[in-house]
């Protein structure tokens, strides 16, 4: 074939290359940029594609060209000219590749420091990853009653706890990683972030939040069929069976400050208001709605919380199954009625296994008191022992 015959195939080839390269830059891969450091981030990204596209059609394009040039010629049996190479083409592939990466070393260090880099009178929330949910710690409000004792404070605490991770606009945000169980990568795609959380340690990230995303945006949104309306806190390490669950869990919003004060002031108003009857059933139903145990990221509960899942069973009317399971001598811990059962299963999970559930799945870490208190176990349980069939 004549070099001739190939040049409208390579035109062709050309052209929609070309249109190719100009979609791949101009396209939406990312989510929207909600944050200060999704600006930089995505900046830096935009950039490595670039060279890179430029490499791959000079590669590519040499190794095309090279193809058609030195074909062997039809009835040619001889072997290939040596060529000893070309120093200085050979000096030049070797620097200019150098020069990138140098650039980009020193790009990428930059945009690493910014978000390693904390902000002024930043707002202090810590995330807690456990199988399979995130818990979001917050701080006690300024007009927190100053002779609160210290038992009183620590309990109080205990209560400003949301399974949605909930941020204030435009301002500076730190984040306390933390692992309870193993291994969890937080990450919100919106802000561009991502921190492993380790277990026996506090891994920090930092932020500002620029784009408003509310709890009523984020309901008009689905309504009006956006599949990106949700924004997820979500896990980026496999953590066990329900890690892809655990993805679909925390909502992520973004609302102005006199709304963040008011959440977290609802959160210290209940608490205050259950702090002197810590294991009342209204505790145990707050503790498991708030995402302070991970119990709506398997398990269904209609009266404590809408998002249902279904990887654990059903929660809904435990209370008559349980006095039923207990009847047939299935609780050991502190009796045989249906509190015990329901005990028992919080803290030995794998004594008495659900038919068409499997062992192991729920955390074995609920019987430690450090992680489950006395008080909050037994406010669980009564709250439980409340949810009757009909």
């Amino acid at each position: 074939m004549k070099l001739s015959r190939l040049v409208p195939v390579i035109v062709v080839l050309a052209i929609f290359t070309a249109i190719g390269i100009v979609v791949g830059l101009t396209a939406n891969w990312f989510p929207v940029q909600a944050s200060v450091e999704a600006n930089s981030v995505d900046a830096l990204f935009n950039f490595m594609l670039a060279i890179a596209t430029v490499i791959f059609l000079i590669v590519e394009g040499g190794i095309i060209y090279v193809i058609v040039r030195f074909r062997a010629k039809k009835g040619d049996t001889s072997d290939g000219r040596n060529y000893h190479g070309n120093t200085a083409l050979e000096v030049t592939w070797t620097a200019i590749p150098a020069v990138i990466v140098f650039v980009l070393a020193i790009l990428s260090f930059q945009v690493f420091a910014d978000l390693r880099t904390p902000g002024e009178n930043a707002t202090v929330i810590t995330a807690v990853g456990q199988q399979f949910q995130w818990s979001f710690h917050y701080k006690l409000p300024a007009n927190t009653d100053p002779n609160l004792t210290d038992e009183q404070r620590q309990k109080l605490e205990s209560y400003m706890v949301s399974s949605n991770l909930y941020v204030p606009l435009n301002k500076p945000v730190t984040m306390n990683i933390e692992a309870l169980d193993v291994m969890h990568g937080f990450f919100i795609p919106e802000l561009r972030i991502k921190q492993d959380a380790i277990p026996g340690r506090v891994e920090n990230t930092y932020f500002t939040a620029t784009v408003l995303h509310t709890p009523d945006m984020e309901q008009q949104q689905t309504q009006a069929g956006d599949v990106n309306a949700v924004w997820w806190v979500e896990c980026s390490l496999l953590c066990g069976s329900g890690h892809g669950n655990m993805s679909m869990v925390s909502h992520f919003y973004v609302v102005e400050q006199a709304d963040y004060d008011k959440f977290i002031d609802d959160m210290y108003q209940k608490g205050i208001a259950i702090l002197n009857d810590p294991r009342n059933p209204e505790v145990g139903k707050q503790l498991m709605a708030s995402g302070h145990y991970p119990c709506k990221a398997c398990h269904t509960l209609a009266d404590a919380y809408p998002d249902q899942q279904k990887i654990g069973p059903d929660l809904d009317g435990i209370a008559t199954r349980a006095a039923d399971h207990a009847a047939k001598g299935e609780g050991t811990i502190g009796g045989s009625d249906a509190a015990a059962y329901i005990r028992t299963s919080i803290v030995n999970p794998n004594a008495y296994v659900v038919s068409g559930f499997q062992p192991n799945i729920m955390p074995q870490i609920f019987g430690d008191r450090s992680v489950m208190p006395e008080d909050d176990l037994e406010a669980i349980v009564n709250y439980l022992l409340t949810q009757t069939a009909p």
